[in-house]
């Protein structure tokens, strides 16, 4: 293949995809329609676990660009709503691209409840996580941050997928991969703190042939005071630290200090 040949193809693949994003969004109304039957916006719907209603606002699709052939939804499924918390579960669906036939999904009961923490939105993780031979996993990162402009918070957790036909099921659940915040006097004077994440795939093979994840985290702490009518950092410290993720009987476990509190 020549160059102006192999630069054409890659150009139409690329349109391709970006066609397919665009048909992804456009047809979101249809595919909760033939997901939920019955659902009109607002209108409750009913299943085992009780009623419920979408969130369409809170809910994602993505054409999987390793196969796109799938198409993947990420649905909120609010339970409960009071002044200031409220109870959701996030059902994730994989579709047929072509046919649009939902091949397989999965509900996380109470993953998206919040309260003075709230869901600041959901982002389709579809890197290269091959956890071990044949197998292909996606993820699902959930934002979360804080309303208090006094004690800011925000915070980025990852949960992988594994699709097996017609069964989808979590690999690795809530992985606080970011996570930043801090104390201050709303003008200068505080304390922050800042870590970001990177999951790494291991060459080593565990339980069942899934490889062990590193995660590496980098953590800078500051502290920020006036000094000479300027608002300036006075103090900063770097920590650096690593965690192995080991595969168990049928999930990664989280090292007691992953664990969300």
């Amino acid at each position: 293949m020549n160059r102006i040949t192999f630069a054409a193809v890659l150009c139409g693949q690329l349109m391709a995809g970006l066609a397919q994003a665009d048909d992804c969004r456009q047809h979101m109304p249809t595919w909760l329609e033939r997901a939920y039957p019955g659902h009109v916006q607002g209108q409750p719907l009913h299943d085992e676990r009780g009623s419920f209603r979408l969130d369409d606002e809170q809910s994602i699709c993505k054409v999987w660009p390793a196969r796109p052939h799938l198409t993947l939804l990420a649905v909120s499924l609010l339970r409960t709503e009071e002044d200031g918390h409220g109870e959701s579960d996030l059902e994730v669906l994989v579709l047929d691209s072509v046919s649009q036939a939902i091949i397989a999904r999965h509900v996380e009961p109470n993953l998206l409840d919040w309260d003075a923490i709230f869901v600041d939105g959901l982002e389709f993780d579809t890197a290269p996580y091959r956890l071990r031979e044949g197998d292909l996993a996606f993820g699902i990162r959930v934002k979360r941050r804080s309303m208090s402009r006094a004690n800011p918070f925000y915070e980025t957790s990852l949960s992988l997928y594994e699709l097996k036909e017609p069964h989808l099921r979590p690999v690795l659940s809530e992985l606080v991969m970011d996570r930043s915040g801090g104390e201050w006097d709303t003008r200068c004077a505080g304390e922050f703190s800042d870590t970001r994440g990177v999951l790494v795939i291991t060459e080593r093979l565990g339980n069942k042939g899934y490889h062990d994840l590193l995660l590496k985290q980098t953590r800078t702490d500051s502290r920020a005071e006036m000094v000479a009518q300027e608002c300036e950092t006075v103090e900063e410290n770097l920590h650096r630290q690593q965690h192995r993720l080991e595969y168990d009987e049928q999930r990664y476990l989280l090292p007691i200090e992953l664990v969300p509190i």
